[in-house]
């Protein structure tokens, strides 16, 4: 059966897929700080059984490049509501959670004991005389908590962002609007350079740098920055600037003045 359960914690970059009954793939996508330590926590429970506990994977099977931006996956022996049980503890441990569930009819409901036990083991006996409430995906998510009033969103940083991505291109665009981060090749080193908004704390404790421009290629932050300008913006400077020849290597040696890049 497909299935697929999603882990919104930042950017929604864990997903879970029901492989069988008890076989469940984890696909990780540019983890954010609290994602990563849930994934090593995730890892720990996997190949260390306990008394009371079995074993979901060998440790071989299970290596993750926690740095790494590119998609990766892992396959655990564990039924899938267990693993987004354990996720999802440690994700957002702090806030309460609600665990929904929609079904190929298109119905949206609460999941329960009796739902979960559909998902982890629907035989294909069941699935053809249920064709139309099939659980199709799940979702947890934290509850709201009160918001009033409601935020002031900067019409300056809107038109600042739509500026912004008409100069990337759709990977960079789906990097940012995920991650609120991209990736630049600089004209005249041919570094590859990590870009990473101002108004994103996780982004910027990334490399444990609280800056918005990474060389990725010497492992190092560069004090540049625009705090003039919407954070937007600010990206949009540093990517043209290490995209043209002759001014990556003007930003690569410009002194950290007052935080304002001329």
């Amino acid at each position: 059966m497909g299935f697929t359960w999603f882990l919104p914690s930042m950017y929604g970059d864990i997903k879970l897929d029901r492989m069988a009954d008890s076989s469940t793939r984890v696909t990780l996508n540019g983890l954010s700080p609290t994602e990563k330590s849930a994934v090593e926590a995730l890892i720990k429970r996997a190949t260390k059984p306990t008394a009371l506990q079995t074993r979901w994977a060998s440790s071989d099977s299970l290596k993750v490049d926690f740095d790494s931006l590119k998609e990766q996956a892992i396959e655990l022996d564990a039924p899938i509501s267990k693993v987004q049980q354990f996720l999802q503890r440690h994700l957002k441990p702090h806030r309460k959670h609600v665990s929904a569930v929609r079904f190929t009819s298109g119905r949206i409901e609460q999941i329960t004991e009796a739902t979960l036990q559909t998902i982890d083991a629907e035989d294909d006996a069941k699935e053809e005389t249920q064709k139309d409430e099939k659980p199709k995906a799940g979702v947890t998510v934290a509850q709201p908590v009160l918001g009033c009033p409601a935020p002031d969103f900067d019409d300056v940083e809107i038109r600042a962002t739509r500026v912004l991505k008409a100069f990337l291109t759709p990977q960079q665009v789906e990097d940012f609007e995920r991650r609120q981060q991209f990736i630049a090749v600089g004209a005249d080193t041919g570094h590859r350079y990590l870009i990473s908004s101002r108004n994103s704390k996780h982004a910027l404790r990334q490399h444990r740098s609280s800056r918005s421009l990474y060389d990725m290629d010497d492992g190092r932050a560069l004090c540049v920055h625009d705090w003039e300008v919407p954070a937007a913006e600010e990206m949009l400077g540093l990517f043209v600037h290490v995209s043209l020849p002759g001014l990556e290597r003007y930003v690569r040696s410009i002194p950290d003045d007052g935080g304002i890049l001329a």
